[in-house]
């Protein structure tokens, strides 16, 4: 039937075969934009929705006044026995807590609510407490008092500021003079409670430490009298610096080194002199013992040695005078030598003495020694019995102070509570709940989150197609440009307003005249042959399927193609309302035989583009497309243009468009974008399959240009001095 051997066909998948590879695609911020700018109304609505109810809400809640006391604790024991707590010792951390639980106590708020008669107040019983009316009897007193302290509980709030000492105390009420009040008596009847406390437990311990001091008193006289008494057995005396023995030891042992000194001396002479006896000659031992009885006879024995010389050289040898003057000289050597040995000898008894005074000495030395250690040990067991006495003792001061401070803490006038009051509640001036900003953007917050939610799950049930990878993936098709949505920015020269065909005429370098130049290119690039004769064709009514016909047509004949663009929608005749041009005869009256192809075409404003377009739109119920005259028409024009473009209704709810499409070398799909579902593709799709047609690619209308199709807000924006705005 055609000259020109279609394109091979494309196996479609259908949209079931595909869903299991929708988890590879990616979640991008671009896609997370995308979709929050699509469902920008879910958005909105549930903010504005959550903003109303909120602002509702606190307008009909009943506003409550807070007042705040705050206490200071006071770092003091709480007991006088706690002798390790001083004043200056900071307070452990659970003390601080533990008093913060004792303000916010139900034993502090019964006292306030029988103070303030709380349990008659409306603002502090339930409706059916009301109804009952003042009941007088003790039980129902007693269970309006609970329910009251409940309800005080409830508006009371106690927290510690940081790590300090103080304590902020604040109460909630309908009324803000009542509030005031409120925090003032719990402060009040806290600070009443801790000093009744203090006096109650001094109290309580007064009668024990009585008691106790008395047998303290009996121990510390035993333990007294036990250290007198072991002192006296053990003979313990003790002097200024130690005992009796250890102030006679240091004396005696510096006696005991200088005798050791002397006699060592005296050894030392004795031990020189013997030597010097037992070397022989008198001159010797006179010199070394310096003895002047030794000097003298030296002296002698000179001048009788002169004498002996000069009688000896004068007479001979036999002379008298010789013989006396040696004589004399024996004498006096005896002499020397009798002397030698009677000094000797008193060295020797003078050494024997001094040993002796040493050993006495070291006797009396040892005999001290030993009487101090003997004391020490003695003194061990007195130091110990000493301690207890002491231990005693102190123990004994530390319960007779903690006696005299239990005797003044049980007089409440001189108790000190364990808080002090450093700043008083007064009336607020302003509600403290409801806060109208805080719900407002709490509102806000609940509302936004409702509306992601909603964005998620109108995205994760959606089932249109926005992407080319919705479109390879999940119909099974080439995907060949995006053409973008030009909305309100078609405007032409001069600020008029003019539709997207014109447009890309008056700016053939915009965004929305590429697409279609990309159309163009990818019908070019396909294998094999290419077509001559293309359908442009829908899924579904108002998805720009003649708006893209013409415009594609006019981009292929400015590229310098010959072309003719056929309307074959007979029953509406969308392509005679865009050229604005009247039209006698037309395709129904041409394939009727009632005009020649001459007299039905018009030429477009664009060279080489011509139009055959339907005159009358007509709902007739001749076949118009299954005979020979269109067979013979499309053989007629495939010989003089290079691109027969065929606008087709919708191929759902339209015979006439399977018809078409089957006569066509290849068919585009117009998929309007995020409108069209893909069950309604796919049903179109699987008709077209069984008539064998060939789809070359699925093109994506009416975009909007910060989609991701069209490159999303990144791409648009580095790409966007590319085109003619």
């Amino acid at each position: 039937m055609n000259s020109v051997t279609p394109l091979p066909p494309v196996r479609i998948e259908s949209r079931f075969d595909q869903t299991r590879h929708i988890g590879r695609k990616p979640i991008t911020l671009s896609g997370i934009g995308d979709a929050l700018r699509r469902r920008l109304p879910i958005l909105v609505g549930a903010v504005l929705l959550a903003l109303v109810g909120a602002a509702v809400v606190s307008s009909l809640v009943t506003p409550l006044y807070s007042s705040s006391t705050r206490l200071r604790i006071v770092p003091r024991s709480m007991s006088p026995l706690d002798f390790d707590t001083r004043g200056d010792t900071p307070l452990d951390q659970s003390i601080i807590e533990t008093e913060v639980a004792a303000i916010g106590s139900r034993d502090i708020a019964r006292v306030v609510v029988r103070e303030l008669g709380l349990q008659h107040d409306p603002e502090f019983l339930s409706a059916a407490w009301q109804k009952r009316g003042r009941d007088n009897g003790p039980a129902q007193e007693a269970a309006r008092v609970e329910h009251a302290t409940s309800a005080l509980l409830d508006r009371v709030q106690v927290s510690r500021q940081g790590k300090s000492y103080v304590v902020e105390l604040s109460v909630a009420s309908q009324n803000p003079v009542k509030a005031a009040k409120i925090a003032n008596a719990l402060a009040n009847a806290y600070i009443n409670r801790s000093v009744e406390t203090i006096v109650e437990t001094a109290s309580q311990q007064s009668a024990s430490l009585g008691k106790r001091l008395a047998e303290l008193g009996n121990e510390v006289r035993d333990a007294e009298a036990k250290v007198a008494q072991y002192r006296a057995q053990t003979g313990i005396v003790e002097g200024g610096s130690g005992t009796v023995s250890d102030q006679q030891v240091a004396p005696l042992a510096a006696q005991l080194a200088t005798a050791e000194a002397d006699a060592a001396r005296k050894r030392s002479d004795l031990a020189v002199a013997e030597r010097q006896s037992s070397g022989g000659g008198s001159d010797a031992v006179g010199a070394v013992l310096g003895s002047q009885v030794i000097t003298d006879l030296r002296r002698q024995r000179s001048e009788a040695q002169k004498d002996w010389a000069v009688a000896n050289s004068r007479y001979g040898a036999k002379h008298p005078l010789v013989i006396g003057a040696n004589d004399r000289i024996l004498a006096l050597d005896q002499q020397v030598r009798q002397e030698q040995a009677r000094i000797i000898e008193n060295l020797r008894g003078e050494a024997r003495a001094a040993d002796a005074g040493v050993a006495s000495l070291r006797a009396q030395l040892a005999e001290l020694r030993g009487e101090i250690s003997q004391n020490n040990r003695a003194s061990v067991q007195a130091a110990s019995l000493e301690r207890d006495a002491t231990a005693k003792r102190a123990a004994y001061e530390r319960l007779s102070q903690a006696n005299q401070q239990n005797n003044q803490a049980k007089r409440s006038d001189d108790s000190q509570a364990q808080a002090r009051i450093i700043e008083r509640a007064t009336v607020s001036g302003s509600p403290s709940f409801p806060n109208k900003k805080a719900m407002l953007a709490a509102g806000l917050l609940v509302g936004l989150l409702v509306g992601f939610g909603g964005v998620l799950v109108a995205e994760g049930t959606q089932s249109r197609v926005r992407t080319p990878e919705d479109v390879e993936l999940l119909l099974g098709l080439p995907f060949l440009a995006s053409v973008p949505d030009l909305g309100r920015r078609r405007w032409g020269f001069a600020g008029r307003r003019v539709s997207p065909t014109v447009s890309l005429i008056e700016k053939p370098a915009s965004a929305y005249a590429e697409s279609f130049r990309t159309i163009r290119r990818a019908l070019q690039a396909k294998e094999g042959v290419r077509p001559r004769v293309i359908a442009i064709t829908s899924t579904l009514p108002a998805e720009g399927k003649t708006t893209s016909a013409l415009s594609l047509a006019r981009v292929m004949a400015m590229s310098g193609d010959r072309v003719l663009l056929i309307d074959c929608d007979v029953r509406r005749a969308s392509l005679q309302s865009l050229i604005e041009r009247p039209v006698v005869n037309g395709l129904v009256e041409l394939l009727q035989g009632n005009c020649t192809l001459e007299e039905a075409l018009l030429p477009d404003t664009v060279e080489r583009l011509n139009l055959l377009p339907v005159a009358h739109a007509s709902f007739t119920p001749v076949d118009l497309f299954h005979g020979p005259e269109m067979d013979a028409l499309l053989a007629a024009v495939r010989r003089d243009y290079d691109y027969v473009l065929l606008d087709t209704p919708p191929l759902l709810g339209v015979a006439d468009a399977r018809a078409l499409v089957s006569l066509a070398d290849t068919a585009l799909l117009l998929v309007k974008w995020n409108a069209t579902s893909v069950a309604a593709i796919d049903a179109c799709l699987a008709a077209v399959e069984q008539d064998g047609t060939n789809v070359g690619g699925v093109v994506l209308s009416m975009v909007d240009h910060r989609a991701e199709a069209m490159g999303a807000l990144y791409y648009s924006h580095r790409y966007g001095h590319y085109y003619q705005s």
